[in-house]
């Protein structure tokens, strides 16, 4: 596995590992998950700006590595 892909693997097991207790509070609810309640909305919210965040940040990083890559570059 090349560098960034296990960079990438090992950031999306922390996000994922960040969201499971959101996870399984709004699971445990009665009714189940996809009840109408405060707690599945907030937690619904929670894991989308986690998400957003998440791709935010890769693509962040991916500019800097392009950036750092296109400045090593030689010209001809």
């Amino acid at each position: 596995m090349s560098e960034s892909a296990h960079h990438i693997a090992k950031a999306a097991g922390v996000e994922a590992v960040k969201a499971s207790p959101a996870v399984a509070a709004a699971a445990k609810q009665e009714g189940g998950f996809f009840t109408l309640s405060p707690i599945t909305t907030l937690t619904c919210i929670y894991l989308v700006l986690q998400i957003a965040y998440l791709a935010w940040k890769w693509h962040n990083e991916r500019q800097d590595r392009n950036a750092k890559r296109n400045a090593c570059e030689v010209p001809e």
